[in-house]
């Protein structure tokens, strides 16, 4: 899946800024001094440092899908955030500014990842990745560049929000059509009086939702 999501971040900033092959490199290397130090052309380093579990965007309870003809039940589709640092090395400070600038316009084009770059099964699976550039107050930037053993130098952090079809599901039974309710009386334990309700044929199975 990362791979699937690194192939289509590459796809959209070549053809959104545009950054042309014949021009302009772009890798997910670890930036740090002895990478850098041979980079011998302008290049977009995509570097992806965290990845952890987005709950503030998931769904609860279940969903109902169809899979290979058979109606099935599963919890909804957890849903990732990758963290990226995206920065810029060219031979002249002045353009990398130029180049951090384009990519940063492109980013800020759309909230979603287009669907025409996700490549191969991962164009199917839905809700589309969330992208934005991330608010900071710049106090993680030091600390990064360190871990990373690299000179500091300005970059935009990324977040792509991906939904992760990992496949977790279970046949669903047959639609329920009739409920049987109990009343007792308190003073009384053996009184009981029961009724039945019956749910109307079209309304005892519901329309299943396509697989995505």
């Amino acid at each position: 899946m990362l791979h699937l999501l690194d192939d289509a971040f590459e796809a959209y900033l070549r053809t959104e800024v545009p950054l042309p092959v014949s021009e302009v490199d772009i890798v997910f290397e670890r930036p740090n001094r002895d990478w850098s130090a041979s980079v011998n052309r302008p290049t977009v380093n995509i570097f992806l440092w965290d990845l952890r579990r987005n709950s503030k965007d998931q769904e609860a309870g279940m969903e109902v899908s169809v899979v290979n003809g058979k109606t099935v039940r599963r919890p909804p589709k957890p849903r990732m955030d990758l963290r990226y640092v995206v920065t810029t090395f060219a031979g002249e400070v002045r353009d990398e500014h130029q180049l951090l600038g384009s990519v940063m316009m492109a980013l800020l084009k759309y909230t979603e990842m287009p669907v025409q770059y996700l490549p191969g099964a991962y164009a199917d699976v839905r809700p589309l990745p969330a992208m934005h550039v991330e608010r900071s107050d710049g106090s993680e930037s030091a600390e990064f560049w360190t871990a990373v053993q690299g000179d500091v130098r300005p970059g935009l952090d990324v977040i792509i929000t991906a939904t992760v079809d990992a496949g977790f599901v279970a046949e669903a039974g047959p639609p329920t059509g009739r409920f049987i309710l109990g009343v007792g009386r308190m003073d009384d334990p053996n009184a009981r009086d029961e009724h039945i309700v019956e749910r109307p044929p079209e309304e005892s199975a519901p329309e299943p939702v396509a697989a995505e």
